[in-house]
């Protein structure tokens, strides 16, 4: 084989609960859900035996060599001893937004060197080391995903959700959002297993009551901006952010609702808005 060519779809959390710590970590529970809107990653065989790494789109905030998906590449090689390898990720998915990015192209590496040199072997095991929701990243479609965020539990649903997506101007780092959130002190009901039960049911309008983000006080703490998104979006729909945010989005049962919305944020906003709907491809 000589080429192997792998779509990474973004992620939102719809329910992120902060159960407590638990070895130096946060233990959570949450209800997440790819969305179309895609890193694109590229991997091809070289004669040298060098890790060839290249990014185009979104921007990269570090040397490509001490990025994840550098890491992705050197811990597959070293696990089952593979040759040269060429890499170019397009990034479409925005970084620094709770959106998945970094875990993309992660996911993105392994799931493809493991087809271009047709390793039966899951990798789960490499995935978990790289990033709490690489294993999630690594499959598609909705999923439970708990204790740091690496075990995960498919969600069989076909309901589709619409959604806009507002992307804040900086990023909010976990580390430091679960650091607020810690020193605020504040209890949150449990929100991921009615959320299941509500969308197993196609229940649109009671999961939207419930989606909720554990985070979003803390994160709203550190980066006011948030808060300000938020407020626009919740002029549309039921409105939350994902993952420790900076990107907040509103929700829709309804497609042309949702394209409503969305032009009047577009005219506002411009290229911070983007319209996607939850989806759910074959990675593997």
């Amino acid at each position: 084989m000589k080429k192997v060519k792998v779509k990474i779809p973004a992620k939102i959390n719809l329910t992120l609960d902060v159960l407590g710590e638990k070895n130096g970590y946060h233990e959570i529970s949450s209800l997440v859900a790819s969305l179309d809107i895609y890193d694109e990653i590229t991997v091809m065989p070289l004669k040298e035996d060098i890790i060839s790494l290249k990014f185009y789109g979104s921007p990269v905030y570090c040397e490509t060599k001490k990025s994840n998906a550098y890491f992705a590449a050197e811990a597959f090689r070293k696990e089952f001893s593979s040759g040269g390898v060429d890499i170019r990720i397009k990034r479409n998915i925005p970084v620094a937004a709770g959106l998945g990015g970094s875990s993309a192209d992660i996911a993105g590496v392994l799931s493809g060197m493991k087809k271009l040199y047709g390793v039966k072997k899951d990798l789960g095991f490499i995935a978990e080391r790289l990033g709490s929701d690489v294993n999630y990243m690594m499959q598609s479609g909705y999923a439970v995903i708990s204790n740091r965020g690496e075990q995960v539990r498919t969600v069989n649903a076909d309901a589709k959700i619409y959604v806009v997506v507002l992307l804040g101007t900086k990023g909010v780092s976990a580390g430091e959002s679960y650091r607020v959130f810690d020193e605020l002190k504040k209890t949150y009901d449990k929100s991921t297993d009615n959320a299941v039960k509500f969308l197993e049911r196609e229940d649109m309008e009671n999961l939207f009551g419930v989606i909720k983000n554990d985070l979003q006080d803390a994160s709203e703490k550190i980066l006011p901006e948030i808060s300000y998104s938020l407020s626009i979006l919740q002029g549309f729909g039921k409105a939350l952010m994902t993952g420790s945010g900076s990107a907040v989005y509103a929700v829709f049962s309804e497609k042309g609702k949702r394209n409503a919305a969305y032009n009047k944020l577009k005219k506002v906003f411009g290229e911070r808005v983007i319209k996607a709907e939850t989806v759910k491809i074959d990675i593997n």
